[in-house]
């Protein structure tokens, strides 16, 4: 597909110096897939231009000209248009931001065919005010929940979902008895509170994940006081990794209603965490919120309603009280995992998408 010249644009990129979520990574990873197959490039923005190698791939960071109201995940600047003038296919991350409607208003004119795929970053909607969602060739949403989400965006839809490196991401020689562990940013809607309070007996719970919410930081530690949790804030990729192999269990307790009583639209489109926790051989129990039961198995995944502990603790209590069990359902979620949801076949289907 030499043909195809790809650029992925994204107002955030994942690293310290920006952020380092899902919402980050999930280029990152598609591009680097993408790349096997055809030239392809990724640009982001901050304060220091220059290249940025991450994970063997090189973003391309120019220097942001201004953050749309004000909002560090909705910076903008004219240093892409270069890049955009290389591209033949364009496709931006975030549908809510600036950026994507500034894409989509020089690079249609332009003839290049225009792609989006949402994290559920908020900012500048361009792209609704402007009414020109159907200068969008496709949306190429994470889940059918995303998707739903933004109906006047793209002139068709299709699900790509999301995708995890399966050799990175892979199970380990051994598990810990009792062991739960929790990876993602340190945010409210992540609901983690529910996995302390849900802790079966005898269980314990490693919280992986850079804060984001210092309030919400001090309020988790109030709430693993004198129970058998420990919050880690820096680890490396390869500690977090360690950990989700050596899991019984893997929890991601997302919510809609966070413990301030604020509403959460968009918790989780798809849910990166538990894909890796599976990949590595970790059952991954989730709450049913937004797109996450879309990638459970029947055996390897466990849903529960949100905000309910002790529906999650009966949930975890089989698993933690019986390695054999986690191993068992561990191998059910690895294998569904290197079937459905590689990067390289997310990757497939973004080419197929954008040649159709």
């Amino acid at each position: 597909m030499s043909d195809l010249r790809v650029l992925h644009v994204s107002p955030t990129w994942f690293g310290d110096e920006s952020v380092r979520g899902g919402g980050e990574r999930y280029p990152l990873e598609l591009a680097s897939a993408m790349l096997r197959r055809t030239p392809t490039r990724l640009v982001s923005f901050g304060d220091r231009p220059g290249r940025r190698r991450v994970d063997g791939f090189d973003i391309e960071v120019y220097r942001t000209w201004r953050q749309l109201r004000g909002r560090p995940y909705d910076a903008i600047g004219p240093g892409f248009l270069g890049a955009l003038a290389w591209a033949n296919i364009v496709h931006c991350h975030q549908a809510r931001s600036g950026l994507t409607g500034l894409a989509a208003m020089i690079g249609r004119p332009l003839g290049k065919r225009i792609f989006v795929t949402d994290h559920g970053g908020g900012g500048v909607n361009w792209v609704r005010r402007l009414r020109i969602g159907r200068w969008i060739d496709a949306q190429l949403a994470q889940s059918e929940f995303a998707a739903a989400t933004l109906p006047y965006v793209g002139r068709r839809v299709e699900v790509i979902y999301a995708g995890v490196d399966t050799d990175k991401y892979s199970p380990g020689s051994e598990k810990t008895p009792g062991r739960v562990v929790f990876v993602g940013r340190l945010l409210p809607h992540k609901g983690i509170e529910t996995a302390i309070r849900g802790l079966p007996a005898g269980a314990t719970l490693e919280i992986y994940g850079r804060p984001y919410d210092e309030q919400y930081l001090d309020f988790l530690r109030s709430e693993a006081h004198a129970r058998p949790v420990r919050i880690h804030t820096e680890a490396s990729d390869d500690e977090v990794i360690a950990a989700m192999r050596s899991a019984c269990a893997f929890v991601m307790p997302s919510v809609y209603e966070d413990y301030r009583g604020r509403r959460q639209t968009l918790p989780e489109l798809v849910g990166l965490a538990p894909l890796e926790a599976m990949a590595c051989g970790t059952v991954a129990v989730v709450s049913d919120v937004a797109g996450m039961p879309e990638i459970i198995p029947p055996v390897g995944g466990i849903i529960v309603p949100p905000s309910d502990p002790e529906r999650l603790r009966h949930a975890l209590a089989a698993l933690t009280a019986s390695i054999e069990q986690a191993w068992m359902q561990g191998t059910a979620a690895r294998e569904h995992v290197v079937s459905r949801f590689t990067w390289s076949a997310v990757a497939d289907r973004c080419l197929a998408t954008y040649t159709a």
